[in-house]
């Protein structure tokens, strides 16, 4: 008996291996290039998502027509949610009601962005600034929980004990205000730290 095998054996066993393993070797190849592709055109979707909406962005903010820069502004929201454009025009319009006493609008934009944008950064911002605007609306309670958060106080200390200070100042409970303000103008700076400065006055306490 020879030690070694014909071709037409080799021939024979590798005919055998495939009948029994071809469609699991073919499966993995179609998967991979499905994989292949499908990353493509994930990165390529993202890429265009980004690329329409800070068009649309453009359009909202550089448009003369109010009705057609609020049309821009609405389908960046009702489409492109997810993106920083979307909770970016979203807080430019909360900025435009407040300025005009517009509160609860202002707080409907702001609520928005803390429940759509994947970015936390903006979300974080959302927040201060929904808080600022529930404080101007006298819904003290909502606000003082808004900023009671690990995440806001670490990073933005200074803003959030201004905010609490204009709670305590809201409720009368002008100690408590003024230790707040006290702790942010600890790491507040330029304009901040005046208009901090300014409460404190009137609370009777000038620094």
């Amino acid at each position: 008996m020879t030690e070694y095998k014909t071709d037409e054996e080799k021939a024979e066993e590798l005919k055998a291996w495939w009948k029994e393993n071809g469609k699991y070797v073919i499966a993995g190849v179609v998967l991979a290039i499905a994989i292949l592709f499908g990353r493509e055109y994930w990165q390529k979707s993202e890429a265009n998502t980004i690329s329409q909406s800070s068009a649309l962005y453009y359009q909202a903010q550089n448009s003369s027509d109010d009705t057609q820069a609020a049309s821009y502004a609405l389908t960046l929201k009702s489409d492109y949610a997810s993106t920083p454009y979307a909770a970016i025009v979203a807080m430019d319009q909360a900025k435009s009601l407040a300025e005009n006493g517009d509160y609860a609008k202002a707080a409907t934009e702001l609520q928005w962005v803390v429940d759509n944008t994947q970015d936390p950064e903006l979300t974080s911002i959302a927040k201060l600034r929904l808080a600022r605007v529930l404080v101007a609306q006298e819904q003290l309670d909502d606000a003082e929980a808004l900023i009671t958060n690990d995440d806001l106080s670490t990073a933005y200390s200074g803003l959030v004990n201004d905010i609490r200070g204009d709670i305590y100042a809201a409720r009368a409970q002008h100690d408590a205000a003024r230790q707040a303000y006290e702790q942010a103008l600890e790491t507040s700076q330029g304009r901040a730290s005046e208009l901090i400065r300014l409460k404190l006055d009137d609370l009777g306490t000038g620094a």
